[in-house]
């Protein structure tokens, strides 16, 4: 009985203890053994896909990829010092620094860690060599965007660089994730959603140590999709060319559909060095003076100068202001409210149509008198400024017209006549972009029509053999009469035609171009550039915008035109 009884004593201390363990291990260590429960998960390694191609209006690569090497290391697997040394040995990084990098990395021993994005295609393949040596170490090969033609087109295209907090915070619910690779500026930007690619990998199960437990399937990655743009490479090479050395921007645009066939700004940045770790050539971009990375003929405003005179010329023509045969004695000045309004010299009598060849100021002084600013600005807005285009490119500027109704309700400013006399000239606080300066004259060669710029000209996703095609560009009707839209042409015809016309070296070129020169001064500086016109004359296909900044007067961009339209003859592109 004895027996018995020590042998249901311990029986029952037993079943005591396991009972209490079991309280201590569900109870009072719950959290911890939870947290390592929820360690035994799915995981997806990852297997990037390649970003979509960008290709120009004739197929012609623009962006595109090529491999890159990056360097994973398993710490569990590489224990040994030797095997450290050899590794240090063969990328040349020192042992401690390697050692460093995978005690501050706070990671699961399993896990593969990436060690070293981008190495070379020769330590790719000595490491490959050395795989039984190195336990734990792979090379994984992933797609790098590449801009074969370096600097040209940079700032349509933008570049490639890691998710940034702002736009992780932005667009977290759209799948993106902290170590993603997205778009800044250009078109990679705007379209990232549209060359994106989609990520795959495989689906495993680990342990609480980050071990593989199970292999529970695979997701195949997919290429982005390819977009086609509305650019021709071959004219984007010349006005690139033209603009070497200078500080400015060239717009070329479809004069019937407001197609941006070229668009360039200098000075220009290379966008290959972007996309991996942050470098010096990257760091001397964003503090270089001249701005590399800002679009000028987009994000920059500047004064509009003498080519603001179209605005006024279509404006008083609409309104009855002026008509073929009004003319207007220029002695070289103009006296308004006591003060003396220079013109750049003695015109003489002078219409509308010499007005605008010779770009007469005081024919102009006159008619912004008789219009007065609040018709001025509206007209102008109406022509597309003080306003955004809508073209398909980040940061964008709207520019800027004085007397506005929000400045006339206030009654923040005073309004003189000097003021008015400076804001027909676009002189004062007229701000415009060049894109906007060409959208202009796109509208005046094209009949009236203010059309939305647009780059996309389709999407192809090769994934789900699927084209897309944007929707048509917004297009507002001016409602222009067809007689005062002759004599403005005939102006601007006049302008590179007649000897004393201020774009008149453009008369040599060997096609009909009709034009507007602009010099916009700036206060302690030298003033601006503006060339604008269209070609061929009496069949309008190209819209040319030349802006030099600080380049002087507006003759010296005109020479800049010739020079290109000479160049786009001689190699068959008109």
């Amino acid at each position: 009985m004895k027996r018995i009884r020590f042998l249901s004593a311990f029986v029952a201390a037993s079943f005591l203890l396991i009972c209490l363990v079991l309280v201590y291990l569900q109870i009072v260590r719950f959290s911890e053994y939870q947290r390592l429960s929820q360690a035994n998960r799915v995981r997806l390694l990852p297997q990037p896909a390649s970003r979509g191609l960008i290709l120009d209006r004739n197929g012609n690569l623009l962006a595109g990829n090529a491999p890159s090497y990056n360097l994973l290391l398993v710490p569990e697997e590489m224990r040994a010092e030797s095997q450290i040394s050899l590794l240090s040995e063969v990328i040349a990084i020192p042992e401690e620094q390697i050692k460093a990098q995978i005690k501050s990395k706070n990671i699961v021993p399993f896990t593969p860690l990436l060690l070293k994005e981008g190495i070379s295609p020769e330590e790719a393949i000595l490491l490959g060599q050395l795989k039984y040596d190195l336990p734990g170490v792979d090379v994984q090969i992933i797609p790098k965007r590449q801009y074969p033609l370096g600097d040209i087109a940079c700032h349509l295209l933008g570049y490639i660089g890691k998710i940034d907090a702002w736009r992780l915070e932005r667009f977290k619910n759209y799948g993106y994730k902290s170590r993603d690779l997205v778009g800044y500026g250009g078109v990679e930007e705007t379209y990232d959603y549209i060359l994106r690619p989609e990520e795959g990998g495989m689906q495993i199960e680990v342990d609480s140590r980050g071990r593989l437990f199970r292999i529970l399937g695979l997701k195949s990655s997919r290429r982005g999709a390819n977009i086609h743009l509305t650019i021709d490479i071959r004219v984007q090479r010349i006005i690139q060319e033209h603009l070497q050395g200078l500080t400015g921007s060239i717009v070329v645009l479809d004069a019937d559909n407001a197609e941006v066939i070229a668009l360039a700004s200098s000075p220009t940045f290379d966008p290959n060095i972007f996309g991996g770790q942050p470098s010096a050539s990257v760091q001397a971009l964003l503090t270089d003076s001249g701005a590399p990375l800002f679009n000028r003929a987009v994000s920059a405003s500047f004064p509009a100068g003498s080519v603001f005179k179209v605005v006024l010329a279509a404006a008083g023509l609409e309104h009855n202001k002026i008509d073929s045969k009004s003319a207007i004695f220029c002695p070289g000045y103009a006296q308004i409210a006591g003060r003396r309004f220079s013109c750049w010299t003695s015109h003489g009598q002078q219409d509308l149509v010499e007005a605008l060849a010779n770009s007469c100021n005081v024919f102009f002084y006159n008619l912004g008198l008789r219009l007065g600013p609040q018709l001025i600005t509206r007209f102008a807005a109406k022509f597309g400024f003080s306003q955004r285009s809508g073209i398909d490119l980040s940061a964008e500027s709207a520019g800027n017209l004085p007397y506005s109704l929000w400045e006339r309700i206030t009654r923040k400013r005073q309004w003189f006549p000097g003021d008015t006399a400076n804001l027909s000239i676009g002189q004062g606080e007229v701000l415009v972009t060049p894109l906007q300066v060409a959208r202009m004259m796109a509208a005046v060669a094209n009949g009236g029509r203010l059309i939305q710029p647009t780059l996309l000209k389709s999407a192809i996703d090769p994934a789900r053999d699927l084209e897309l095609t944007p929707p048509p560009p917004k297009v507002v009707n001016l409602s222009l009469k067809e007689e005062n839209l002759l004599l403005i042409r005939q102006g601007l015809a006049k302008a590179v035609s007649s000897p004393t016309g201020t774009a008149h070296p453009l008369a040599d070129v060997g096609i009909p171009v009709a034009g507007k020169t602009g010099t916009a001064q700036v206060a302690s500086a030298q003033s601006h550039a503006w060339f604008v016109g269209y070609f061929p004359v009496d069949r309008p296909r190209f819209v040319l915008c030349v802006f030099l900044e600080h380049g002087g007067k507006g003759h010296n961009s005109c020479l800049v035109a010739r020079s290109i339209i000479k160049q786009m003859l001689t190699e068959g592109l008109l």
